[in-house]
């Protein structure tokens, strides 16, 4: 071996022995290396958080939408997608309930037992019967809670009705997250009764996008 060869060679092992540990050792405060607050998310599941849709789900049932959790649990997870209007109006589908407003639309709920019909209401007041989600949000399946929200007294209370609902088994969308198919965020009563759909997964995901410049900034200073 040539006097050159083996100076490479102790240079080599110089780096190895010297430098290559320091590095992994500070591998860790670098931002690319570590995804931002992944545990946390898949911790934060619960009810009464929206699921944001990356921008890659290609799936037409969920591409661009927000789900609000309505349960979860070990047993799996089950949520209404809040953005997602249909043509059809709650008074042709009740036609026998004579006191809905006219402008009240059916909104598609989840591509699971779409005869499945859930109201999500807004109240002050906690109603005898229905689901605490958040706030003063409640969800509930039963007809007599659909048909008091018609009536004049209760007129004022803002609600929605939903064909279906999202589900996910055991597990299952705690690995969608880990693989990037959905963001958390906050929910929010205004998005979902009085924002225009259309417009409420680009408001979320830019109040999401916001929230990663901030943690890369974070992360940064940190370091």
């Amino acid at each position: 071996m040539t006097k050159k060869a083996r100076y490479c060679l102790f240079l080599v092992g110089f780096f190895f022995i010297f430098f290559l540990p320091l590095l992994l050792s500070q591998a860790k405060n670098f931002p690319f290396t570590r995804p931002i607050a992944q545990s946390q998310e898949l911790d934060a599941v619960a009810s009464g958080i929206f699921l944001l849709a990356d921008p890659r789900i290609v799936d037409p049932n969920f591409s661009k939408t927000v789900v609000l959790i309505l349960h979860h649990d070990e047993g799996g997870t089950m949520g209404l997608i809040i953005n997602r209007s249909t043509p059809q109006l709650l008074s042709e589908l009740l036609p026998e309930e004579k006191q809905i407003p006219p402008e009240a639309w059916v909104f598609f709920g989840g591509p699971v037992s779409d005869e499945t019909l859930t109201v999500l209401f807004r109240s002050e007041k906690p109603p005898k019967t229905g689901v605490p989600v958040f706030e003063n949000v409640y969800a509930s399946q039963d007809a007599e809670v659909l048909a008091s929200l018609f009536v004049a007294e209760t007129s004022q209370v803002l609600f929605r009705l939903y064909a279906g609902y999202a589900g996910w088994g055991p597990g299952q969308l705690q690995a969608e997250i880990a693989r990037g198919d959905w963001r958390l965020a906050p929910a929010d009563a205004d998005l979902i009764f009085k924002e225009i759909s259309d417009r409420v997964w680009p408001e979320i995901f830019g109040r999401s996008q916001k929230q990663v410049v901030k943690r890369h900034a974070g992360i940064r200073s940190s370091g």
